[in-house]
């Protein structure tokens, strides 16, 4: 207990001194010296440390590792070769907050030349019941609970922020699971109290020099996302890009990632194959590369816009129907077209001609493969040295 403790003491003791030493570009000013823009100073910031693309993984399904602790999952994932770590709250790191805790997390990711990502939850008041803990934390606060996570993120230079709209409890029809679909309440009234919550956490955001990134969850639209972003503000607000997660909101994944290319900071790296069913087509989740999604030139337009963005892994297996025929619910996405549709169609032919010719495994054999920790860490493993391949070939990265 004395080592943690003078271990904690050093780190918050280093942190402080470096903070001191820490000149803000305003400062400079008065000496004739070009002052720095905020944003640019933000860019400036965002830049320190390795420079390209990098690839870690997101640490909520780390099952193998993730009651250990965040120094556990750090060593893990350096074991394995990841080259950072996304976890999806500030209480995920240290369920207290705890200075002291919180830097010798970010201090052992530095040691082991890991990135360090982190987030504040879900921004929708119609769901934030739904996650108690946060509530608890700040002691019946949801706000505050938002607010403590947004201070802490800072303290450790988190600063592009994982945040999420929605939650998905299974249902009947399937996709009452996804609170778009809720019948208490419309999606409209829950976008105008997201941008009310948001909205309230500006002030603390713009401060402190920090922006919330919205998951692409299969609830919001690539286009809802972004005129929410254009109304609040791009400098507080942004995207967290879940490739795998565009179909589930109707949106074509290729077309979809070039539209949020420039509002995009954080990452869920997945991807799926689709095949035709009877209501439209139908996602099979499979490893980054294997699917739908053409990573070749996502890459390259996400690299345009953000040339150190953290690429981090998440696969799980699932089924999602995308019930383009059904009026129900293509009646909840106004903005999908009859062109968009005919795109859906496209990729479930390829995919299905994929299977034919036996380049990949046909569904029914790919549901019968076990799926645990190792063949979890297998998939992530591959969808790195996919991705890795192609951010080396464009330049945007792994250049050493």
């Amino acid at each position: 207990m004395t080592d943690f403790i003078s271990r904690r003491k050093f780190i918050g003791a280093t942190a402080l001194a470096l903070s001191a030493a820490t000149v803000n570009p305003k400062v400079l000013a008065h000496s004739g010296r070009t002052e720095v823009s905020e944003k640019g100073w933000i860019r400036e910031k965002k830049t320190d440390g390795p420079k390209g693309m990098r690839l870690g993984s997101d640490t909520d399904k780390l099952y193998a590792v993730k009651n250990k602790g965040p120094l556990a999952i750090l060593d893990y994932l350096r074991a394995n070769n990841f080259d950072g770590a996304f976890f999806r709250t500030m209480l995920d790191i240290s369920p207290t907050l705890d200075s002291g805790q919180l830097k010798e997390v970010k201090a052992h990711a530095d040691s082991l030349g890991l990135f360090l990502d982190g987030g504040i939850g879900w921004l929708n008041p119609y769901n934030t019941a739904e996650t108690p803990e946060i509530r608890r934390f700040g002691n019946g606060d949801y706000r505050l609970a938002v607010e403590k996570m947004i201070k802490a993120a800072r303290e450790i230079d988190c600063t592009e922020l994982y945040s999420v709209s929605g939650h998905s409890v299974h249902g009947n029809p399937f996709f009452v699971a996804y609170d778009r679909f809720r019948t208490d309440v419309s999606w409209g009234d829950q976008m105008t109290a997201m941008k009310k919550f948001i909205t309230m956490l500006g002030p603390m955001l713009r401060d402190l020099k920090l922006r919330a990134n919205i998951e692409t969850h299969g609830d919001e639209t690539s286009f809802e996302l972004i005129r929410m972003i254009e109304e609040i503000g791009p400098d507080i607000l942004g995207v967290t890009l879940d490739a795998g997660n565009l179909p589930l909101s109707g949106d074509v994944p290729d077309d979809a990632i070039k539209r949020l290319a420039p509002y995009v900071h954080c990452t869920h790296c997945k991807d799926g194959i689709m095949y035709h069913s009877q209501t439209g087509v139908t996602q099979q989740l499979r490893t980054v590369g294997e699917g739908v999604v053409d990573w070749d030139k996502a890459i390259e337009v996400l690299g345009k816009y953000s040339p150190n963005l953290h690429l981090c892994f998440e696969d799980y297996r699932a089924e999602n129907v995308i019930a383009l025929y059904d009026e129900n619910w293509r009646r909840h996405f106004p903005e999908l077209t009859d062109a968009d549709v005919k795109k859906f169609e496209q990729l479930a032919d390829r995919c299905e001609e994929r299977i034919r010719k036996k380049e990949i495994l046909g569904i029914g054999e790919y549901n019968k493969l076990p799926f645990g920790d190792p063949e979890r860490l297998a998939s992530y493993k591959q969808g790195y040295n996919y991705l890795k391949g192609i951010i080396k070939k464009k330049g945007l990265g792994y250049l050493e």
